[in-house]
């Protein structure tokens, strides 16, 4: 075997190996961290729950109802998050907020490799554009959106006709 074509081989099977100890190496680290996707109150990890609280992004009381974390190492430094109150997106250190009362329009499409989107339209006519990625279950975002703003709804005012008649 010619000396160049026994260095090239050595040499590309070098490169085959850092490559493939590479991709496990990604593969273990993803694997140990929090579970990605839209969560519940419930299932909130404790790092989520660290960060919001470090950050100050819930008001006193606010529950949280649904959570997403879009960061790949899931640190909560971009996340959608609602609550009883609100729907955030955080990203980079700045929140915006729009509060549950305030929503007139909320539109949910799925677009393909974008994943999920979620557009909220509040009275003034400021949009919020929350993007989960495929396979996180944005639809269960949405779900508890729609869920949270229709226990703001006011209850249908009962008819004074169906009342029943008072005796006195």
């Amino acid at each position: 075997m010619p000396g160049w074509l026994k260095w090239t081989l050595i040499g590309c099977g070098s490169i085959v190996l850092v490559v493939v100890i590479g991709m496990v190496g990604c593969v273990v680290w993803l694997g140990s961290g929090p579970e990605s996707g839209v969560k519940f109150g419930n299932e909130m990890d404790q790092y989520a729950l660290d960060y919001l609280e470090e950050h100050r992004l819930l008001d006193e009381g606010e529950v949280v109802k649904a959570y997403y974390d879009a960061t790949i190492s899931m640190d909560g430094t971009e996340a959608a998050i609602l609550t009883d109150r609100r729907v955030l997106y955080h990203r980079s250190g700045s929140t915006i907020e729009v509060a549950l009362e305030d929503i007139v329009e909320v539109d949910f499409r799925d677009e393909g490799l974008v994943g999920d989107v979620i557009e909220i339209v509040d009275s003034r006519g400021d949009a919020l554009r929350v993007e989960i990625a495929p396979l996180n279950d944005g639809a269960a975002f949405f779900r508890a959106l729609e869920r949270a703003r229709a226990a703001l709804a006011p209850a249908d005012p009962v008819d004074a006709e169906t009342e029943p008649n008072d005796p006195l």
